[in-house]
């Protein structure tokens, strides 16, 4: 049964912005554009929806049908609302922008649509900044790209945040190290995207594994140090994707360090993002007072074949309304 409209109300999971709040955004989309534009990286403007094709390629848990706004066109072809902007740049820069030198550094302001949990009380609609260096494959671009987040962070007057930095090779190592049937390990990485350690406990100790194999994986999501205690930790896994990824972490995190802003950027080897296009280096930076991340991005090194692309690309995506609590949190909204 459908339940009655009231014309004077708005959906759930969407907002009105009034005047403060209107102006509150626009100044904070000006500071980030303009740190965005003094590292080299230019403004691009996709469509609001899609082909459902395209914004599921390569997306993950976003491109699951069910968390898609999805309607028809007049043609019966299937369109949904874009969740995420880094399939569409990907897109355009394998398309329309393929004959220009790399690499591009492109940027965007937009929101972006999802289907959420009512019970969650999240948004629906997304306002999201960020950037993309597509055609660089190098351990210097994966450092840009998050120092860049941390310079972007600080010229919004952030206080305090920090850089969690994982690797998807390492996770991907790992499980196939332990052995766990690809069910478990959708299971296992469901859990690890949700910061769930009880469900991933429930699952490692169900999947039947090896006692040392169970204690790798629990050791990932437990895992508390720096660069040398992950290599005494995960270095003899016997693995070599784990070896590479362990080696990938630290040439970047080396480069953080030149470029001076190590000390915002910690190890997270546990981190899984909830899009299935990461294929390296993955990132996730959480502000004092808001509880999920202002600012998340990786490496995307095969997105780009999905449409005749085949170039590396590395990115992120600031939420700016969690900015805007975040500031608002720590007395630094700036309203004039």
């Amino acid at each position: 049964m459908t339940t009655p409209v009231n014309r004077t109300q708005i959906p759930e999971g969407v907002r009105d912005r009034l005047p403060r709040e209107a102006a509150r955004m626009r100044r904070l989309c000006g500071q980030l554009e303009a740190v965005f534009r003094s590292w080299g990286y230019q403004e691009v403007v996709t469509p609001g929806f899609e082909f459902l094709e395209t914004v599921t390629a390569g997306a993950g848990t976003l491109g699951r049908r069910e968390d898609l706004y999805q309607f028809f066109d007049r043609k019966g072809r299937t369109l949904a609302l874009r969740p995420d902007m880094t399939t569409p740049i990907a897109r355009l820069a394998a398309t329309k922008l393929s004959g220009e030198s790399l690499p591009l550094r492109l940027c965007y302001f937009a929101p972006v649509y999802r289907h959420r949990d009512r019970k969650a009380g999240s948004a629906s609609e997304i306002w999201q900044g960020g950037i993309e260096l597509i055609g660089a494959a190098s351990a210097a671009a994966d450092a840009e790209v998050i120092a860049l987040a941390c310079a972007a962070l600080s010229a919004a007057g952030l206080e305090g945040f920090k850089i969690g930095l994982g690797h998807a090779e390492l996770v991907e190592g790992l499980f196939a190290e332990a052995g766990v049937t690809p069910e478990v390990e959708a299971e296992l990485k469901e859990a690890m995207v949700a910061r769930d350690l009880v469900a991933f406990e429930k699952g490692v100790s169900g999947a039947g594994l090896a006692p040392e194999k169970a204690e790798l994986l629990l050791s990932l999501v437990h895992f508390h140090g720096g660069y040398q205690e992950a290599l005494d930790r995960f270095a003899g896994a016997g693995n070599g994707r784990v070896a590479r990824a362990l080696e990938r972490l630290g040439e970047i995190l080396h480069l953080l360090e030149v470029i001076g802003v190590a000390d915002r950027v910690s190890l997270d080897l546990g981190l899984v993002r909830n899009l299935g296009y990461y294929t390296g280096v993955v990132f996730e930076g959480y502000a004092p007072g808001v509880g999920s991340p202002v600012v998340g991005g990786g490496r995307y090194d095969n997105l780009l074949a999905d449409f005749g692309g085949d170039r590396p690309a590395v990115g992120f995506a600031l939420e700016l309304d969690r900015m805007l609590a975040a500031l608002e949190r720590q007395g630094r909204a700036g309203d004039e």
